[in-house]
């Protein structure tokens, strides 16, 4: 994983905690497909996978650009995590609030994950930022 210009490779850790990430949007997507997430009800399950396949493929294509050492995609990847870690923070909070997981806020076992691992993520991001 060493880049173009062979200055510098992307750590280990960055890479798994990364690659946690991208698996736990996958699994929360399926998570809010599984607890019947409210957004269902009104786009309908067809448009909400197409809305999530776009929106995964966005941390993908961050993903490799991190892996070929670009800083524009370090900055735009802690966004991301940034982004999911709220949102698995959010989903939480409202299930709680409103008591209701089925037809309501469901992602929030998943959305634990992603607080956790969104943290981690941006890190680590940082932290090779400054090395960059």
């Amino acid at each position: 994983m060493e880049s173009g210009k062979g200055d510098f490779m992307v750590s280990k850790k960055t890479v798994i905690a990364y690659l946690f990430m991208l698996t736990f949007h996958v699994a929360h997507v399926f998570e809010e497909t599984w607890g019947r997430f409210w957004m269902l009800d009104h786009v309908g399950l067809g448009l909400y996978l197409i809305i999530n396949w776009f929106l995964f493929c966005i941390p993908v294509v961050l993903f490799y650009f991190v892996l070929n050492n670009k800083k524009w995609a370090y900055k735009l990847s802690i966004v991301y995590a940034a982004f999911m870690a709220l949102q698995g923070l959010g989903h939480n909070i409202a299930a709680i609030i409103t008591g209701r997981y089925f037809d309501g806020f469901a992602g929030g076992y998943t959305g634990i994950g992603l607080f956790i691992v969104g943290l981690f993520l941006i890190y680590y991001l940082l932290k090779e930022i400054k090395t960059k």
